[in-house]
């Protein structure tokens, strides 16, 4: 090979077999332990190989998808989940690489995508930094139309100082199942520096001397209430077998859900909190006598009593087969046109519970796009505006493919809510009311998935007491809520009073900030975009002064902006102005930068 190619032809193709993550024969060693995915104790995982919850496990001879030739292939389930390698002895400050391949057979015909995460750890064990790399595709594999080849995978980082084991996660954006297999670690002399996501608290940072609160107006958490809002043709005649009033009549119910609005508004308008109405497509009629059609009344076949239903009656009826084709006066639980006004005025906030509230892990992206489009025009007959937030029915985003995350995103969802929950399915887990943050969604960041806590009973209204004091404690957000007819019992209206009473307590306080979900995600979003640049000390003839500059490259406006500084200000200026409003707390309009300058007391 030498005399053919000459030894700076043979160095280039070494560098472009390192740079690749590939063998080369003599001069590279494979340092995954167990590439060859050989069982372990447990048969349905390779030895040394683990996963953050259930939907990992190997696919033998015969079952499943293999790439490299011998049999063996990991797949992986769950947006919440992860495959992650054994334990790798590295040196500090030499390069490593990944790499692998990777497929999709998704039962709802799409792509997804992955990302790999270097987890370095010291000589202890101890976690040390985190790389991550961008999202990388994986290719769709389909009977009829099967791929050229699986998708490779890549990443490669600097082993940082101190650092001893490296551990490589693999981590999905979707629930789509994937495959792995071919996975290999070597030396390498290519790597890049770290994608960083937004907001990823896996990240190693230095601590800034200078920080941005998460919240405004020096607030230490976010809460936000809000209430499932749903007509008789809405998610109540509908209802699966796990909803807890799936048994009762749905018009009777119905009539409950509009009784809701009352109470509701009954108790936050002398606190003036307002929350945040997630409803379905027929809350915004006044009445259907013109017999509309809307999605062209669709047949769901997974709405059956094997998937969660009490019968298999919607497999073959169709969804809005049973509207009465009346109007508000006569069928005043089925349509609530009239009542959106009522919310307006309250300057409630209205967001989408779906169209037609069905179940959104099981739906498809084309159902969900004609959901979000009929919804948004519904809506805007009412002149509510399009909608931002979402909150799943029945708590179903387990399911949800890239395409359909794909669909939300482009409607323009940016927070969505009651997600999963399921303590039997942590792998389609996003977030956890034991952990109330907001956190990205992964593969689509730009929506953030909020944590939610059912207060439907007095028991739960002393968990939800306590759980606001948690959030606060971790500056953290939470979304408390039920459906509009859980609020229409005295005993139910008790349970609320006691805890909205407790939460505007703790606002008036000036510990928490009570604001519709939307308004809590988006000031999140724009506060990750918000920078400090340019920190230094300035001699003049005061004792020293910190100046700095704090740069909003989002899209709002961040009036109320908080500020800690490393010490107390007496005074501060805004581009050269004395700042009026409480020190360290500013207003810095969309796309703006100011220049800050702080005196210590």
């Amino acid at each position: 090979m030498v005399a053919l190619l000459g030894v700076a032809g043979l160095v280039v193709v070494i560098q472009n077999r390192r740079a690749n993550c590939a063998a080369i024969p003599l001069l590279t060693q494979e340092l995954l332990p167990n590439a060859e995915l050989t069982p372990g104790e447990q048969p349905r995982m390779p030895d040394g190989w683990s996963a953050a919850a259930a939907g990992v496990e190997l696919q033998g001879s015969g079952k499943g998808f293999d790439y490299d030739g011998n049999g063996r292939a990991l797949q992986l389930i769950g947006i919440g989940n992860y495959v992650q390698t054994p334990p790798i002895p590295i040196q500090p400050g030499a390069s490593y690489c990944f790499s692998g391949r990777a497929l999709t057979d998704s039962d709802k015909r799409s792509a997804t995508r992955l990302r790999l995460v270097f987890a370095w750890r010291d000589a202890h064990g101890q976690p040390l930094a985190t790389n991550m790399s961008d999202w990388q595709d994986v290719a769709l594999w389909q009977s009829d139309a099967p791929p050229v080849d699986w998708s490779p995978l890549r990443a490669a980082f600097v082993a940082p100082a101190g650092a001893a084991t490296l551990f490589v996660q693999l981590q999905p954006a979707s629930d789509d199942r994937v495959y792995l297999d071919a996975m290999h670690v070597r030396r390498t002399t290519d790597h890049r520096r770290p994608t960083i996501e937004p907001n990823s608290s896996s990240i190693v940072h230095r601590p800034s001397s200078i920080v941005i609160q998460p919240w405004p107006n020096g607030y230490r958490a976010a809460l936000s209430f809000s209430f499932d809002w749903e007509t008789t043709m809405g998610g109540l005649i509908h209802s699966r077998s796990d909803d807890p009033n799936s048994t009762e009549n749905p018009e009777a119910r119905g009539l409950r859900m509009r009784e809701g609005i009352t109470t509701t508004l009954r108790l936050f308008k002398p606190l003036g909190i307002r929350a945040t109405y997630y409803a379905n497509g027929y809350n915004f009629l006044l009445g259907n006598t013109e017999r509309r059609q809307f999605m062209d009344n669709p047949t769901y076949k997974w709405a059956s009593k094997a998937n969660g239903w009490p019968t298999d009656t919607w497999t073959s009826t169709p969804w809005f087969a049973k509207d009465p084709y009346g109007v508000v006066q006569s069928e005043p639980g089925w349509y609530f046109g009239d009542l959106i006004t009522a919310l307006q005025d309250a300057q409630q906030d209205i967001q989408s519970h779906t169209f037609s509230h069905f179940s959104g892990g099981d739906a498809n992206a084309a159902d969900w796009r004609s959901d979000l489009l009929t919804w948004r025009a519904v809506a805007a007959e009412r002149s509510v505006p399009p909608a931002r937030s979402l909150a799943f029915p029945w708590s179903r985003s387990n399911g949800m493919s890239y395409a359909d995350w794909d669909a939300l995103e482009a409607s323009g969802i940016t927070s969505v809510t009651r997600t999963n929950w399921n303590p039997k399915q942590p792998q389609f887990h996003l977030v956890s009311a034991e952990d109330p943050h907001c956190r990205p969604v992964p593969g689509h960041e730009r929506i953030l998935a909020c944590p939610d806590f059912y207060l439907h009973s007095q028991e739960t209204a002393a968990q939800a007491l306590k759980l606001i004091d948690r959030t606060i404690a971790v500056s953290g957000t939470i979304d408390v809520w039920a459906h509009t007819e859980e609020v229409t019992s005295p005993e139910q209206i008790a349970a609320w009073s006691q805890v909205v009473s407790y939460a505007a307590g703790s606002r008036d306080a000036g510990q928490l900030w009570i604001a519709p979900l939307a308004e809590i995600a988006d000031w999140q979003a724009a506060v990750a975009e918000c920078k400090i640049e340019d920190v230094e000390w300035k001699n003049q003839i005061d004792p020293e002064i910190l100046s700095f500059k704090v740069v909003n490259r989002s899209q709002r406006d961040l009036n109320g902006l908080t500020l800690t500084l490393p010490f107390k200000p007496r005074q501060m200026t805004i581009n050269g102005d004395i700042l009026n409003s409480p020190l360290s707390i500013l207003n810095l309009p969309a796309g703006q930068t100011v220049e800050v300058q702080a005196w210590p007391a």
